[in-house]
């Protein structure tokens, strides 16, 4: 049994809905991601700093060697071998290689292995159905989104009155409130969408149209790990 089984399973968890992508080949309908979704799964698991890649182009495939750093310091290598698409562009083609080799390689770390519908190891399922149940749990269940959130269910406000933060400090104090209720991350998630908006760096500096789309992005990122218990039901049945 390994020594860091929510980190793997962290790795193996399915993806948002949105972030899925469909193909048709042979009549069939595949499902995939893209490798940058695949980079910002290592990101937010392991860290930027944490994981690195390496490859060795041959005549007909691609090795890549992805290497992780766990949280002891272990250093672990995971290798496979991406083949060409046989695009009329060079480059493209080139690129194809090493893409399919990249997901390949983060394949044999759990990540999207799910889609393969070859089920996953019963560790990762046993942690998905515990996250799963958590995120089922009835207790303050979202309501639908004000007007001035677009397609996003509203999880309630800590407020008495109901109402979305309109501030940074409500904002902030929402996001915890809903994060020690549920465990749904949303701290730490608004925080690094923060970060990649630009925005300054404390949620409590934040205000007026930044507080608006932070708390879309929250009620976001709810729906999507609501979604996630039907993804994670469907990929234990495989």
């Amino acid at each position: 049994m390994t020594q860091h089984r929510e980190l793997f399973a962290a790795l193996a968890a399915p993806f948002e809905s949105e972030e899925v992508k469909i193909r048709t080949q042979s009549g069939r309908q595949l499902h995939y991601v893209t490798s940058r979704t695949v980079m910002n799964r290592l990101d937010e698991v392991v860290g930027p700093e944490n994981w690195w890649d390496d490859f060795v182009p041959l005549e007909h495939s691609v090795i890549c060697r992805l290497t992780i750093r766990l949280p002891d310091g272990q250093i672990l290598t995971k290798s496979d071998a991406g083949g060409y698409a046989g695009m009329a562009d060079p480059g493209d083609d080139d690129k194809s290689g090493f893409t399919d080799a990249f997901k390949r390689a983060a394949v044999k770390f759990g990540v999207g292995r799910y889609l393969y519908r070859d089920g996953v190891p019963r560790f990762v399922r046993e942690a998905l159905k515990g996250r799963a149940e958590v995120e089922a749990a009835p207790v303050s269940a979202p309501a639908p989104a004000p007007a001035t959130t677009e397609e996003a269910p509203a999880p309630r406000n800590s407020d008495e009155n109901g109402q979305a933060p309109r501030s940074g400090r409500a904002l902030f104090a929402w996001t915890k409130d809903q994060d020690e209720k549920h465990e749904y991350g949303l701290l730490k998630h608004l925080n690094a969408w923060g970060k990649r908006q630009d925005l300054p760096g404390r949620m409590v500096d934040w205000e007026g149209d930044q507080v608006t789309r932070a708390y879309s992005e929250a009620c976001r990122k709810i729906r999507a790990i609501q979604n996630m218990q039907s993804m994670t039901e469907a990929a234990m049945s495989n």
